[in-house]
């Protein structure tokens, strides 16, 4: 009876060190598996973060792109705005016929045109060389310090480079690094120069919060920087290691370039591995966690998991939301504006009318130089406002830059006559509204709105005719004195 006891202890010890061996080796295999396993799925997240953020940095570089062609359409609409009279664009000074009186009579006229147009801008420089170096206008003295033994109408000449119209873009002149010139041809001895300073372009250049890390550059057909996030580079090179990124020769950085109307470039980059920070943290906590707790790694892989997931999920929803809407008024940027018509105008539907409105804030320059650019921000946020306030979720509004915004909506099932009596009390309740909310800044800076209306029931109508006709009404508000409406119907 006791052989009996002592073999069953025997065989109870041989079994319980079988069942420590197979919790060892199934602990053993399952560390195994499950580190392999976390590695691969941090893998893969590590590729999915670097593919997310490529995507992002890609959707960013072209909203840059369009906020920069819109910048440099703005300042070369600006400058055919000197065509509208004879006067501006053939008067040359050279021309000896043209006695000592009439020239200062041409001149001072000339001169309160650009005074006119150079307001809606912040220039630095802004007016006429002729091909004697006579100057009409303000050319800054910084600008003529660049040119103390003349040269100053040659110089500029050469940089005109687009014979189609007769303009160009420069940087660099002189040496100078602080400006980029825009020159346009009037006739052949005389050319508007115009000039912002390089680091008013940071209002342009508006990034996600969320990419921490990334640089962003505008560089011109030679590589050289004429904006960068990094003030320090500004008039140095493109860096070799991003230049070369742009042809996929470099892992070290997600880089994406995007070439704007002129040629210019827009270069986002971000160090792979500011992207994967997190990631690496997270793998180096896992192997940790997998080492200490084998028997409970699979609850910990998923949270870990989870944890990692979670965030990336959020953070690509809150980025794609943050690359749709305007930051600063609230509504919809430039480019989401016009896909979202786009996509609203391809409806098959026959029966609507549309209405597109454009609207620009009057003299609200005066607003950034009196009460300050932070002031002129805090403008454009109550506009977004009022405008979300005053239109149903129906009507599409969007902010295409600076201080102009967009909206557009359809009618359904209703005759055009009606539609556009509606839009006539809805404009004149926009512009009553707007004199209310911005009382105190209207007496302080003489600031209003003007809107151009463009109602039509033309089926197929495309986004851009609309935008073209409801831009034309604008200007007719803006020539007939401001503060008003100008409606156009389709006929």
């Amino acid at each position: 009876m006791a052989r009996n006891k002592h073999k069953k202890n025997r065989s109870g010890d041989r079994f319980r060190v079988f069942q420590i061996e197979l919790l060892v080796v199934f602990a053993a295999i399952l560390l195994v598996v499950t580190a392999i396993l976390d590695f691969a799925i941090l893998g893969l997240s590590g590729r999915v973060l670097k593919r997310t953020a490529s995507d992002l940095i890609a959707a960013n570089s072209r909203q840059l792109e369009l906020n920069i062609n819109s910048y440099l359409e703005r300042t070369e609409t600006l400058a055919t705005l000197l065509f509208s009279d004879e006067t501006f664009y053939l008067y040359d000074e050279t021309d000896e016929s043209i006695s000592d009186y009439d020239k200062i009579k041409y001149e001072e006229k000339i001169r309160d045109r650009i005074v006119d147009i150079g307001l809606m801008e912040n220039y630095s420089d802004f007016g006429i060389i002729y091909a004697d170096d006579h100057k009409v206008g303000w050319i800054s003295h910084g600008t003529q310090d660049l040119f103390p033994e003349g040269g100053f109408y040659d110089a500029f000449s050469g940089y005109i480079v687009n014979h189609k119209k007769n303009d160009g873009w420069c940087f660099g002149v002189g040496g100078n690094t602080d400006r980029m010139y825009y020159v346009k041809r009037l006739n052949k001895n005389a050319i508007l120069v115009s000039a912002i300073y390089t680091r008013e372009l940071s209002s342009v250049f508006i990034y996600p919060e969320q990419l921490e890390g990334m640089t962003i550059r505008l560089v011109n057909q030679e590589d050289d920087i004429m904006f960068s996030s990094d003030f320090s580079e500004i008039g140095q090179k493109l860096p070799t290691e991003i230049a070369e990124n742009l042809g996929g020769g470099n892992s070290d950085y997600i880089v994406n370039s995007n070439v704007c109307s002129n040629d210019w470039r827009v270069v986002c980059s971000v160090p792979t591995k500011i992207i994967l920070r997190e990631n690496i943290k997270q793998r180096r906590i896992a192997l940790l966690i997998s080492v200490v707790m084998a028997g409970i790694f699979l609850i910990i892989g998923l949270l870990i998991f989870t944890k990692v997931s979670r965030p990336m999920g959020g953070m690509v929803d809150s980025l794609q939301k943050k690359a749709e809407i305007d930051k600063l008024s609230g509504v919809m940027n430039k480019a989401t504006f016009e896909e979202s018509v786009v996509n609203r105008l391809a409806d098959p539907e026959e029966d609507r009318v549309h209405v597109f409105v454009m609207l620009d804030v009057d003299n609200f320059k005066q607003v950034n130089d009196k009460l300050g650019h932070a002031y002129g921000d805090e403008v454009i946020i109550r506009e977004g406002k009022l405008l979300r306030r005053l239109h149903d979720e129906s009507t599409m509004i969007g902010r295409l830059g600076g201080d102009e915004f967009a909206l557009y909506t359809e009618c359904r099932g209703m005759e055009k006559s009606k539609v556009t009596n509606a839009v006539k009390e809805q404009m004149d309740k926009v512009l009553e509204e707007f004199l209310k909310e911005f009382e105190k800044e209207h007496e302080q800076c003489g600031i209003s709105v003007s809107a151009g209306v463009y109602v039509c029931d033309k089926q197929g109508i495309g986004f851009q005719e609309l935008y073209s006709q409801a831009d034309q009404a604008l200007y007719t508000s803006k020539k007939a004195g401001k503060s008003q409406y100008t409606l156009k119907e389709y006929a």
